[in-house]
């Protein structure tokens, strides 16, 4: 037979074991003519290793590796790996089988050493592509380098798997189907992904076509690495998709010749213009203006077009139905590989919106869009005038700064639909007490402002301002329900209390937070007594700024004991400011400064670090089961950061975090309760301990106070301060009680007598601290304290 030498020793055997075909590298390799290999089988040649050895049938030796010795003509014993196939990948025409032989060891020769007869053999290792031969059992007979490399497999692994398993599961059935399709029409192609061993994948364009080497058939083809082209073509897809997904129009001219043709339209151009792409590709864009309209536009548009630049002009263009919108317009060039421009790509964006927007700016930069009020700026404006007028004419105007007492709660607890129904209900009680020319006007959520004019004397201004109040106090019938919501009021006069709309307003916002704080629902005039109080608030504010950064704060420790065993557990942080000129004061004088200030945020950071800089020096003492609490702010709890700096400040110290316990009053927790659960949840997750403060003075329930993931909750001083008294005994045993059931250890404050003592031990309070045991200390004293193993009982 006349077959081409093959790298492989390839038998074509009949299902007795019959050898029917052979190759010449099969000759090459064992020594035998042609003449001597007919009439022989597969058991006369190669002696199997395992127990079933030349009885075994062919059919037993499908898709098996079997490992023997070849006996060639010479007498050698080449120790060979026998794989064995159906001929055909269908298994519908099963009957033959192809043996493919391969050396073992040392003694085999290269697949390069074989290929050396190839004549071909320079041209198809230096093939820009993979090569490969396959027979009909779909395994490799032949194959250059790049295809080894692409599969990551060394060459005596690849004729022992068939061809389908080089890639995708998904693919593997389509790709016999190609090769059949191969063998039976003598082409086809096919684009696939090669998977090698490795993970390695690479993209191919494979030709196949049949042919036969003697009586063998065969398919031979070749594979182009195609990856650089299938990654092009992703991002042009992703570009276009991006380009017909855009809510901007985009339309693509081309500019061949003196006019720019429409080449491509996106869905975006088709629905704000009515227009399909059908209909206007190769039309002139410049059909959709309006003749006489933007001439100016126009023209720099046909300019820049001209010498091929870029142009934006918002100019108006008229729809399929003739409606006119304004256009947004960006036009630039597109240039191709030789830098020639030969495209324009225009993006359009309908600003019609937008342009009848810009009529309504106007009220609505001077009204509030809710009420219908007056704004801040319009404010503005009228107060001037009014200041102005009252100056020059000698005359009394007043400033009413309005504040709505429990919107907030209204706002909470009935909804968003209320509250904004309680603001216009009240912006209209308003206009009824008030004359055409003064000015009512909203200047926040629930802050209201008058602009009284032409007054004759304070008095009027008092009456006129408290029938407003007693108005707006009136309940407000909503879906049935009623609803009541206080006001307090400040009022400033001028030009007595000041001659500029700064100086006036300042006046009034401090009137109304007097107001504010003597009990709400209330008017207060501004006078030189509030003038001074609001002077020290000023002062008190700037000088704590710089109390802060020039170490005037100290802290003092009170200890904390176990009512049970007497032993000292821990203490709370407690702040006070060494002022230089009034001397130590304590945290009421201060803290509501820095709450409103928002200085209660480096303030309580400096409070922390103090407290972990204290638990460090304990520590070193040998004193390492002792707890250390600090106060926290809402302010606190809300910054974004405050865990990641709480976290930042034990690491540095070297303090374990349950050493660290952080107190939290009930009343605040209960403003945000979601918001406080979700802070508090990841400081339990980075490990301090938790604790509400002054509980029983807020309002919380049960299953509120269960999501909470606290330690402890501290019983408020004011329930121990008669404990002989039945009511507050009651109060107090059944915080005690509560907090048992929930799990909680129950710690009272400000403990100062022997009977308070003894009633707390009696209904087994866990902890107690107060003047007592000790005052607040300093960090040596406490200490000194620890050290000593002071405690109750002593």
């Amino acid at each position: 037979m006349n077959l081409s030498p093959l790298p492989l020793a390839v038998f074509v055997v009949d299902a007795s074991g019959g050898i029917t075909s052979w190759n010449r590298a099969c000759e090459k390799l064992a020594g035998y003519p042609a003449a001597e290999m007919r009439g022989r089988t597969l058991g006369d040649l190669v002696e199997f290793d395992d127990k079933a050895g030349k009885n075994a049938s062919i059919q037993a030796r499908v898709d098996q590796d079997s490992a023997g010795t070849l006996v060639c003509a010479d007498g050698r014993r080449v120790p060979v790996r026998v794989t064995v196939a159906p001929q055909s990948l269908d298994i519908e025409q099963q009957g033959s089988f192809s043996v493919i032989i391969v050396p073992r060891g040392a003694t085999a020769p290269s697949r390069y050493a074989l290929i050396q007869d190839l004549p071909v053999n320079d041209v198809i290792e230096g093939l820009p592509c993979v090569f490969y031969v396959v027979d009909q059992s779909g395994r490799l007979l032949l194959w250059n380098h790049q295809l080894e490399e692409a599969l990551e497999m060394p060459s005596e692994d690849l004729p022992t798997v068939e061809v389908k398993y080089f890639f995708d599961e998904t693919n593997r059935a389509a790709i016999v189907q190609k090769i059949l399709d191969a063998f039976e029409q003598g082409a086809s192609w096919h684009e696939a992904e090669l998977v090698g061993r490795h993970g390695k994948r690479t993209s191919y364009l494979f030709q196949c076509a049949r042919t036969s080497v003697g009586s063998l058939p065969c398919v031979f083809g070749t594979g182009l690495d195609i990856t650089m082209r299938k990654e092009a073509e992703h991002v042009l897809k992703v570009r276009e998709r991006a380009i017909f997904a855009s809510v901007n129009a985009i339309c693509i001219t081309c500019c061949d010749g003196p006019d720019n043709r429409i080449e491509y339209v996106n869905p975006a151009f088709e629905r704000i213009t009515g227009y399909t792409l059908a209909e206007i590709k190769g039309r002139d864009p410049r059909f959709m203006r309006i003749e006489g309209c933007d001439s100016g536009e126009h023209k720099r548009i046909h300019e820049a077009l001209r010498k091929k630049q870029s142009v934006r002009s918002v100019l108006r263009n008229a729809r399929k139905d003739g409606e006119v919108f304004y256009n947004d317009l960006r036009i630039d060039p597109v240039m191709n590989a030789d830098g020639e421009v030969t495209h324009f790509v225009a993006v359009i964006n309908d600003v019609t919106e937008a342009r009848h927007y810009e009529r309504r700016l106007h009220h609505l930069a001077h009204h509030d869009p809710l009420t219908g009020l007056a704004n801040r700026t319009l404010l503005q404006e009228r107060l001037k005038q009014a200041i102005q007028h009252a100056t020059r004419n000698h005359t009394t105007g007043a400033l009413a700064f309005m504040d709505l007492d429990n919107f907030k709660h209204i706002n909470d607890n009935l909804g968003h639909d209320v509250g904004d129904a309680v603001l216009r209900e009240t912006a209209e009680r308003l206009r009824a007490n008030m004359r055409e020319e003064d000015t009512v006007a909203r200047v926040g959520g629930d802050e209201f402002v008058l602009v009284i004019c032409d007054q004759g004397s304070p008095e009027q201004v008092a009456d006129l301002v408290e029938r407003v109040r007693r108005s707006v106090g009136r309940p407000i019938l909503l879906d049935g329900k009623e609803v009541v919501s206080g006001t307090s009021i400040g009022v400033a006069l001028f030009p007595r209390d000041g001659g500029s709309v700064d100086k006036v307003m300042r006046a009034a916002d401090a009137a109304m937070y007097h107001a504010k704080s003597l009990g709400k629902n209330n008017c207060q005039f501004f006078s030189a007594e509030l003038n001074r109080l609001v002077h020290e608030h000023l002062l008190l504010e700037a000088s704590l700024g710089r109390a802060i950064g020039n170490s005037e704060m100290v802290l003092g420790y009170q200890p904390k004991v176990d009512l049970r065993s007497g032993k000292m557990v821990g203490a709370e942080a407690l702040v006070r400011w060494n002022h230089p000129e009034h001397g130590l004061m304590g945290p009421d004088s201060f803290i509501p400064v820095a709450e409103q200030t928002g200085l209660i945020v480096p303030l309580g950071e400096w409070v922390i670090d103090e407290a972990c800089r204290a638990l460090q020096a304990l520590h070193a003492q040998g004193i390492e089961d002792f707890v250390i609490s600090v106060n926290l702010s809402l302010r606190q709890l809300r910054q974004r950061q405050f865990v990641d700096r709480l976290a930042d400040s034990l690491r540095r110290h070297g303090v374990s975090p349950p050493c660290l316990e952080l107190e939290v009053t009930e009343s605040l927790l209960m403003e945000r309760p979601e918001e406080a659960k979700e802070v508090m949840a990841r400081l339990k997750k980075l490990g301090v301990r938790l604790s509400i403060d002054d509980f029983g003075t807020g309002y919380s329930s049960l299953s509120q106070l269960q999501a909470f993931p606290v330690d402890h909750i501290k019983i408020d001083r004011s329930f121990l301060c008669n404990v002989d008294s039945n009511g507050h005994s009651v109060i107090t045993r059944a915080i005690i009680a509560l907090g048992h059931s929930l799990k909680l250890k129950v710690i009272a404050e400000g403990v100062e007598t022997r009977e308070q003592v003894a009633f707390l031990r009696d209904h087994h309070c866990d902890q107690m601290q107060g003047y007592y045991f000790s005052p607040a200390l300093s960090q040596q004293g406490l200490a000194d304290m620890v050290s000593r193993g002071v405690t109750l009982h002593s």
